[in-house]
């Protein structure tokens, strides 16, 4: 039997389904880092906040992600600007995240 608690492990992985023109979908592991309720509620205000009135919400949604992901399991190093390059890349990414 797996053993809960209450309190939830600080980071956690996950993989993602991301669609790609002309290939299967590619699989993304990603390592969250856990938030409670509260703290993604804010981050979420603060996420519309910062897109509203702007052409393009990559930037926005580049800053959520690096808050909520501590890294991922591509060759290319976790940073903002490669988060903003897949952001820009994958418009279904871009759609769908961050998640909800």
């Amino acid at each position: 039997m797996t053993k809960f608690s209450l309190i939830p492990n600080p980071t956690f992985s996950a993989t993602a389904s991301i669609p790609r023109a002309g290939a299967e979908d590619g699989k993304l592991t990603l390592t969250f880092r856990h938030k409670t309720l509260e703290e993604l509620r804010d981050m979420d205000t603060e996420l519309q906040k910062k897109a509203d009135g702007k052409t393009s919400a990559v930037e926005p949604q580049a800053d959520y992600l690096m808050k909520i992901v501590e890294g991922w399991a591509l060759s290319d190093e976790f940073t903002r600007d490669n988060v903003i390059v897949l952001l820009q890349n994958y418009e279904v990414v871009n759609k769908n995240w961050p998640p909800r």
